[in-house]
């Protein structure tokens, strides 16, 4: 119904037909918005006949609309770096709503928008299979929105060294999308903020880190007294201390060097073909997951608290294979 306004403003007199195609909606669909316009007391009247169609009172003018180039542009350009950020899982109901926009934008503005975007590109394949768009994020804004109870198997920190993957029950009061720093690439993750019933408070979990989840059908109310601004200003200087990029040094043989991947930096090659690394990951987690990736072929010269977790990690895989051993053996 904006669009429908803004394009009468800014081009005068439009059949339904026309509408319709520019919007990519019916013809149905223009009459029953040009009446629930009318109803909002928008004057938008009709002239019937050759040459008729849909225009706006001379005196009506929709303050809104009134962008300057530079914001159009913005605007539209915002929307091309959203990349896959998007919220809604499957749908491009962003960029239909800002092509709708920028189809009823004065014929000037759509030529410097049109002008940007051949001279303005956003390359967003190398967040595509980063943990902001994780496959429940659909599902987790739908509880979110409709209040729906969920069950999360999570890798929930306990005495154990290392997270333990564990179901968790938890309340969703809502989601936050915080970037992350680093120097070469634009990155973020999705966070969800819920009560939980494990440790009896409100806590942060990472929505790429959910390894499955179920959506019960429980309906849950924040208490009114929450407010997600103020918990996430209170929390995000503690996440941002745990969250922050860890770098390491690695040595790696000449065998593994194709299976290097990511942030990683080459010190110094070797006379025997293996080269000294720094590569940076998000958390001491990701850090030894990336290690172990290696397998042999790698190890850990810097920092100590990530060669202890490299080993202990190992000797849970080590300690996990000889009890699978000895399980088969008995058969």
């Amino acid at each position: 119904m904006l669009a429908i306004t803004l394009l009468l403003q800014t081009r005068g007199k439009m059949t339904a037909q026309r509408l319709a195609s520019i919007l990519g909606v019916s013809a149905r669909t223009i009459y029953r918005d040009i009446d629930a316009l009318s109803l909002a007391h928008v004057p938008i009247a009709m002239d019937y006949g050759p040459g008729g169609g849909y225009y706006l009172a001379d005196h009506y003018h929709f303050d809104a609309t009134a962008f300057t180039r530079e914001e159009a542009v913005s605007l539209v350009l915002g929307v091309d770096m959203a990349g896959n950020y998007s919220l809604f899982a499957d749908d491009d109901g962003l960029h239909r709503a800002l092509f709708k926009l920028e189809a009823a934008l004065p014929e000037e503005y759509r030529a410097d928008i049109k002008a940007a975007r051949e001279h303005i590109l956003f390359d967003t394949t190398a967040w595509e299979d980063d943990g902001t768009t994780g496959a429940f994020l659909e599902r987790i804004r739908h509880a979110v929105l409709t209040g729906h109870r969920l069950d999360l198997l999570y890798p929930w920190t306990t005495r154990q060294a290392m997270p333990a993957l564990r179901w968790l029950r938890v309340d969703p009061y809502g989601l936050v999308y915080k970037g992350l720093t680093s120097r070469q690439v634009r990155t973020g993750v999705w966070y969800l903020v819920a009560f939980c019933h494990a440790s009896q408070q409100v806590e942060t979990f990472r929505v790429g880190y959910i390894q499955d989840l179920r959506v019960r059908q429980e309906r849950i109310q924040p208490p009114p007294n929450f407010d997600l601004q103020i918990y996430w200003k209170e929390t995000r200087h503690h996440l941002a201390e745990q969250e922050q990029l860890l770098t390491a040094t690695l040595r790696v043989k000449a065998a593994a060097r194709h299976r290097l991947r990511g942030n990683y930096t080459v010190l110094r090659e070797e006379a025997d073909g293996s080269v000294l690394i720094r590569v940076q990951q998000e958390s001491l987690q990701e850090a030894v997951a990336y290690v172990l990736s290696l397998g042999s072929e790698a190890v850990v010269l810097s920092p100590a608290r990530l060669r202890a977790a490299v080993l202990t990690t190992a000797e849970r895989i080590a300690a996990l294979y000889r009890e699978e051993v000895k399980d088969a053996s008995n058969f």
